[in-house]
């Protein structure tokens, strides 16, 4: 049986998408790349809404991330770091690996950061220079009003730092009208293609922090100046200072281009129709939600363990019985929390019937205490 990915990422992709991926071997440089490079940079600024820069770095998110951080930022620098979740203090974790002097913005736990505590960490940290926030943090199905904490960070003369990897494509986002310095996602998530590329959008304002002539975090290959210098010197022929994958970038294409045919808007409403009816049919099933609806991502559903479930067993009967794969809780979550993704070939309604199908089975075949009257409304 094959298997799906119900996960938040990396998903199943669309058949058009594999077939994209699985062409014969090409270069990513020469008459061909350049077109290529050139299309998907199109077509990724589509997706995030902006006239600005892209870079398409080879590599997972956290390169992306690690990358934009140290290009703007210098050894020493104080940055503001929203850390209500695991991603969020990974952020954390990556600042403070490059020399980065790191200030927690709220309270933490399963809230999202509001804009006051955004004021209250600038009044107390008035020498910071940016701001870096999770936009969609998967650890709780969590989403944080980064539009919201941008305008304040422009405001206060932050640069601003968006991890977009699980939300790009999938969850409303508008780099250019939001004030996004510097926005990281991936393919591999909701815009629905194979793990490689990692998109980085970078603003006037964020180059002229890379260029400001401070010595920067960033080494050379995780330098976005040094993308930029190839970029603008060889980009007639070869326009990235490295190997690039052109096999999974031109998947990345085949899958944006169906984001296109279909309407972003469009796309980002299949997968939130998916998460809404998972979380309706769950609390029917005496499930509760782990993050309230009002801040809850439509990608991606945190659900706390009925009373005397085994989480851990449900998920490898899910997998070897069903063929779907489920993310488990992440640090202290891990054995009371699993997690279901609604991206790629998760949003498919076939696939939404076959799991909730089975988890009903699953709650009926090991007598998992059901709460309907408690917990179903």
């Amino acid at each position: 049986m094959s298997e799906v990915l119900c996960i938040p990422g990396p998903v199943t992709v669309d058949a058009d998408v594999e077939r994209a991926f699985a062409g014969p071997i090409r270069p990513h440089y020469g008459d061909a790349g350049v077109a290529q490079h050139r299309e998907l940079g199109g077509l990724l600024r589509a997706v995030m809404r902006t006239e600005g820069d892209v870079v398409m770095l080879f590599g997972p998110g956290t390169a992306g991330l690690e990358a934009a951080l140290a290009s703007a930022l210098a050894p020493g620098d104080e940055v503001l770091v929203v850390r209500n979740g695991f991603f969020g203090d990974r952020l954390a974790e990556i600042a403070t690996a490059l020399g980065l002097r790191v200030h927690p913005v709220g309270a933490g736990g399963r809230q999202p950061a509001r804009a006051a505590d955004l004021r209250a960490a600038r009044a107390a940290h008035p020498g910071a220079r940016a701001l870096a926030v999770v936009h969609h943090e998967t650890s709780y199905g969590l989403v944080n009003p980064v539009r919201d904490l941008c305008e304040v960070a422009r405001e206060e003369g932050l640069l601003t730092v968006v991890d977009a990897v699980a939300s790009l494509g999938g969850i409303p986002l508008e780099v250019d009208r939001w004030s996004v310095d510097l926005c990281v996602g991936v393919a591999n998530k909701c815009l629905g293609a194979p793990v490689a590329v990692a998109p980085v959008s970078v603003s006037r304002r964020a180059w002229a922090a890379i260029d400001d002539g401070r010595p920067k975090a960033a080494g050379w290959y995780l330098n976005l100046a040094t993308w930029r210098r190839y970029e603008r010197d060889w980009g007639d022929w070869h326009p990235y200072p490295v190997t690039m994958p052109a096999n999974a970038m031109e998947a990345l294409a085949e899958a944006l281009r169906g984001i296109q045919r279909r309407g972003l808007a469009c796309h980002q409403a299949r997968l939130a129709a998916a998460a809404a009816r998972v979380r309706r049919e769950l609390r029917a099933l005496g499930f509760q939600m782990l993050v309230p609806d009002e801040h809850a991502s439509p990608v991606t559903t945190a659900v706390c363990a009925l009373p005397g479930m085994d989480v851990a067993h449900y998920l490898r009967w899910m997998r070897v019985e069903h063929g779907l794969r489920l993310g488990g809780g992440l640090g202290e979550l891990h054995d009371c929390v699993f997690r279901v993704g609604h991206m790629g070939a998760a949003a498919r309604p076939g696939v939404v019937d076959e799991y909730l199908r089975a988890t009903a089975d699953y709650v009926s075949a090991f007598a998992v205490p059901r709460a309907l009257t408690k917990h179903g409304s």
